[in-house]
């Protein structure tokens, strides 16, 4: 790998990692669904110009923009919103990719390898001790809905196989105007009082809500998908193990220095050793066989 996409997965793993944050600060201000639906929105406008209809394609690219898109993303502000601590949620998101080896064999009829079966089974062994550490079990909602918007996103993946020469941003445009539209009306059935926060919102909020949509997809999406254009997706999946790790570290400086309020973090080793097993275990069941799928990130 050359130099410069070295530095651009270092980047992209800052992007993502930054994402937890930003997020977690988000949902702090705003109700998670108004700000899923107001992030949606400003790539929606952004990516206006990449509309258009696929013949023959829009089922799938409709019910992939809910699941992969409203559904995931609603699922993971939820469960940072429900959260004390964000290394549960950034690591149990990470399941999105044995859940789908899952379903790729249950519906699929694919065949993997002892390999491939151990990584899941040491990917959910770490979710079990990771249920089970007292500071983790308090945030059951987090690791509830985390564990949901793993399996929206797999569920996605299976649909995003019969997508046929659909470019990049053709999708994440209509993900982000299907989940604008379904998020912003969800919201406005369930949660209130819109308009004063958003007119009392500070300049933190707005900041993460901005952060959020541009430096994520921007940087981190767009660099995801340049890099699967020029290396195997095999090859590429396992360097995004290093975003929730980062993702950890930031959380764990604010809490240590009280850089933000909302901010509790700790590290134990239920936690170490829960965390690590299951990025292994992803990391085999990324690395042992060639995908075909690309795999979506927060």
């Amino acid at each position: 790998m050359k130099s410069t996409d070295i530095a651009l997965v270092l980047f992209m793993n800052l992007a993502f990692g930054a994402s937890f944050i930003s997020a977690k600060i988000g949902v702090s201000y705003f109700p998670p669904f108004l700000f899923t639906s107001m992030r949606f929105l400003i790539i929606a406008i952004l990516l206006l110009p990449f509309l258009k209809l696929h013949q023959g394609q829009m089922f799938n690219i409709l019910f992939i923009s809910l699941l992969g898109g409203a559904f995931h993303f609603a699922f993971f502000y939820l469960a940072l919103d429900n959260s004390t601590h964000i290394s549960s949620v950034a690591i149990l998101l990470q399941l999105g990719t044995p859940f789908a080896t899952i379903l790729s064999v249950i519906f699929l009829g694919e065949i993997i390898k002892w390999k491939r079966l151990l990584g899941i089974f040491l990917a959910f062994a770490g979710v079990i001790i990771l249920i089970f550490e007292p500071t983790i079990f308090s945030d059951l909602g987090g690791i509830y809905y985390s564990l949901l918007a793993a399996l929206s996103i797999s569920v996605s993946l299976l649909f995003m196989k019969k997508l046929k020469k659909i470019k990049v941003f053709d999708l994440q445009v209509w993900i982000a105007w299907t989940s604008f539209i379904f998020l912003a009306i969800v919201s406005f059935i369930i949660e209130d009082n819109h308009l004063m926060i958003i007119q009392n919102a500070s300049f933190h909020a707005w900041a993460a809500v901005i952060f959020t949509a541009i430096v994520a997809t921007g940087i981190g999406h767009a660099g995801f998908y340049y890099l699967l254009t020029k290396y195997d997706v095999s090859r590429i999946t396992p360097l995004t193990l290093l975003a929730p790790v980062l993702a950890i570290t930031n959380a764990l400086i604010i809490t240590y220095f009280s850089i933000f309020e909302g901010f509790d973090e700790t590290i134990t080793l239920k936690i170490l050793l829960g965390g690590s097993l299951t990025l292994i275990g992803v990391a085999i069941v990324m690395i042992r066989e060639k995908e075909n799928e690309v795999v979506s990130t927060v």
